[in-house]
C-alpha cells in the first residue's frame, strides 16, 4: 500500500470520527422517549437569529446514567450556525441553561449555565458568535457598558466584561473563604459586596476598577452600600422556580 493510499484511509477515518462525534452531540428527540425523559425546549428570537435551549431530564437518573443534558442551538436565517451540548451534573444546586425573563442588552442575547461546579454566562452577539464567561447569574451596568457575573461555583469569583469593546476586564477567583454577593453602582463607582460577615459594624467592600482590571478591598461601615444602588440580578438562582434541568 503506497503513501497516498494510507493518507486517504487516514483522512476518511478522521472524517468518519468527526461525523459520528457531531451526531452524538446533536439532539434527537427519538433518543429520549417521554416515558423515560422530561424534555423542556425554549425558542427565542434575536434579530435574524433563533436561539433554542433544550434540556433533557431523566425520570430515573440511575438507569439513564446522566442527570441533565442540555443543547444550545443558534440558528441564523433558518440554518444552524452553532450547537453546543452540555452533560451537566447538578452537584447539589441548579443545573441547565436558562434564559432571563427579559434581555437587558440590545446587542447581546445572554444566558446562564449552572451545574458542574462551574457556572457560566453565555453571550451571543447579533452575528451569532458565542462567548463563554465564568459566572452564572449576572448584572448589567446602568449605561449598558459592563456585565458583572459572580461565579456560581464552590470557589467564589467575579467576571467583568466590557460589552462595548467585547473584552474581559477581569475574571478572578477569591483567594480565601469569602464569597462575593452583589454589585453596586454608587457615587460614580462600581462596588462588590461580600456575603454577610460576623462583624456588625464594618464589612469588606470591593471597589471594582474597570479601567485597571482590579478589585480594591477595604473595610468600611456596613451602612456604606445603599440598597437602591444595587444592580438588578438576572437569572439569580433563588429566583429560578424550577432549576433542576428545567424542572
Amino acid at each position: 500500500m503506497n503513501q497516498n493510499s494510507l493518507l486517504f484511509i487516514l483522512l476518511c477515518t478522521i472524517v468518519f470520527y468527526l461525523q459520528g462525534k457531531a451526531q452524538q452531540n446533536d439532539f434527537n428527540k427519538k433518543n429520549y422517549p417521554t416515558s423515560a425523559f422530561q424534555i423542556k425546549s425554549d425558542t427565542s428570537s434575536f434579530g435574524v437569529l433563533k436561539i433554542v435551549v433544550t434540556m433533557v431530564h431523566p425520570q430515573n437518573e440511575a438507569s439513564a446514567k446522566f442527570s441533565c443534558r442540555t443543547w444550545l442551538t443558534i440558528i441564523k436565517n433558518g440554518k444552524r450556525l452553532k450547537q453546543k451540548s452540555y452533560n451537566i451534573e447538578p452537584v447539589g444546586g441548579c443545573s441547565g441553561v436558562y434564559i432571563p425573563r427579559k434581555q437587558p442588552c440590545k446587542n447581546y442575547f445572554i444566558l446562564s449555565k449552572f451545574g458542574d461546579y462551574e457556572g457560566q454566562t453565555l453571550l451571543i452577539d447579533i452575528d451569532g458568535k458565542l462567548t463563554t464567561l465564568k459566572g452564572g447569574s449576572f448584572s448589567i451596568s446602568n449605561d449598558g457598558n459592563y456585565l458583572f457575573s459572580i461565579f456560581d461555583s464552590d470557589v467564589s469569583g467575579i467576571t467583568v466584561y466590557d460589552l462595548k469593546h467585547k473584552k474581559i476586564v477581569l475574571s478572578a477567583e477569591l483567594n480565601d473563604d469569602k464569597r462575593y454577593s452583589y454589585v453596586y453602582y454608587q457615587d460614580g463607582k462600581y462596588f462588590v459586596s461580600f456575603e454577610e460577615e460576623t462583624n456588625a459594624t464594618a464589612a469588606s467592600v470591593g471597589r471594582i476598577g474597570v479601567r485597571q482590571g482590579m478589585i480594591y478591598v477595604t473595610k468600611i461601615a456596613n451602612s456604606f452600600l445603599k440598597n437602591d444602588a444595587k444592580l438588578p440580578v438576572f437569572n439569580e438562582v433563588k429566583s429560578l422556580q424550577k432549576c433542576n434541568c428545567g424542572y
